[in-house]
């Protein structure tokens, strides 16, 4: 039986084998600080995709909120303004009452139909002004292209210049906006250029005068 030996020699296949290389070691965090800069990265691509997708939704949001103010808006303009066409028809027959008060205005006679000729266009008025119709202020001011249609135009001191002169027909609003526009003549200054005779006058004049 053999006895052991106390002084074993040292395995170095097996010692070799267990020491690690150098070389891996130093390949080891190289390896994972490139794995940590591709998490990193992919974070950011992933931030920078949820930040656009944010701004998209905002902006969807944004976009749902001005067309839903607008299609409320156009509604109420629509529901304001939905009997426009009915109380522009009304303006001839409305016309036609005070050109039938304007021919009896300076008449002695108050007959009783003349009164309710009066009392029908003065009802007429109060009814429209329910409804939001109401007269363009004309004469006296500032000509307006658009509420004023000029017709023609007036030579006159009693007004500025540009400034409405005489109402030829009535206009009117329909709340902020122009039912009928007023036709009027615009005022402009009188010319002060001496009238010259005729030519053929003057010759003849001299002829007389020469006789």
């Amino acid at each position: 039986m053999e006895e052991p030996n106390p002084n074993p020699e040292p395995d170095t296949e097996s010692s070799e084998t267990n020491e690690p290389s150098s070389g891996s070691n130093a390949a080891e965090p190289t390896s994972l600080e490139q794995e940590v800069d591709s998490l990193k990265a992919a974070l950011e691509q992933k931030n920078n995709e949820l930040k656009v997708a944010q701004e998209k939704q905002l902006r969807v949001f944004a976009e749902m909120e001005n067309y839903k103010k607008r299609a409320d808006r156009d509604q109420l303009e629509q529901l304001r303004y939905a009997s426009e066409k009915l109380l522009k028809e009304f303006l001839p027959v409305l016309d036609n009452l005070e050109r039938a008060l304007s021919h009896v205005k300076d008449s002695s006679d108050r007959s009783p139909w003349i009164e309710g000729v009066e009392l029908t266009y003065r009802q007429f008025l109060d009814v429209l002004k329910k409804f939001g119709v109401t007269p363009i202020a004309s004469v006296g001011e500032s000509f307006d292209p658009s509420r004023h249609q000029a017709v023609t135009y007036l030579d006159t001191n009693e007004h500025p210049e540009n400034h409405v002169a005489e109402e030829l027909q009535k206009g009117y609003l329909y709340h902020e906006r122009v039912l009928r526009p007023s036709m009027v003549a615009v005022a402009r200054k009188p010319s002060h250029s001496p009238v010259t005779e005729a030519p053929e006058k003057k010759d003849a004049e001299d002829d007389d005068k020469n006789l």
